[in-house]
């Protein structure tokens, strides 16, 4: 062993040793495959979504640029809780309407 940060996990291999079922192991192992693709398409996306501009802009376009418009309106020091509730209630549907 060697002081510092490891370049992979070997939490499957501990797992593996301690005698965890072959099905959990297997299973961990698929997971993890899914998550190390996603990894590179989102690390993908960052460094190629500087020449698009902001990101967050983009969460809201074309899908829901109506609501991105009525949360910035909203006098937040006005709105009370059951209001907030409500209004959320309202926004969600409406983006799901949308999809």
């Amino acid at each position: 062993m060697e002081p510092g940060k490891a370049d992979r996990s070997y939490g499957i291999e501990v797992a593996r040793l301690a005698g965890l079922p072959l099905s959990v192991i297997e299973r961990a192992r698929s997971v993890l495959k899914l998550h190390e693709r996603k990894e590179v398409v989102v690390s993908e996306e960052l460094v190629h979504s500087e020449d698009r501009g902001p990101l967050q802009i983009q969460l809201f376009e074309p899908v829901g640029y109506g609501i991105a418009e009525r949360i910035r309106a909203i006098n937040l020091d006005e709105l009370r809780p059951i209001e907030a509730l409500q209004l959320l209630s309202e926004l969600q549907k409406e983006l799901r309407r949308q999809e």
